[in-house]
């Protein structure tokens, strides 16, 4: 799963883990409107972290699968 609910690999993902996963993003998109950070590079931090987060995924599943 990336950042709660979804998977990637099809299946399904929970109603849990996608609330989670937005509150998450949620959470750090505040923060760095605290901290004065402008909005393109607020959307910019949150863009590669959900790919490292889909990196970070494939690469725990094709481990898994060696």
């Amino acid at each position: 799963t990336v950042i709660g609910g979804a998977n990637l690999a099809g299946g399904m993902g929970t109603a849990f883990g996608a609330v989670v996963g937005a509150a998450l993003i949620e959470v750090i998109r505040n923060s760095l409107g605290l901290l004065g950070i402008n909005a393109f590079w607020q959307g910019t931090f949150i863009g590669g972290a959900i790919l490292m987060a889909v990196l970070f995924d494939r690469l725990r599943n094709f481990r898994r699968n060696e």
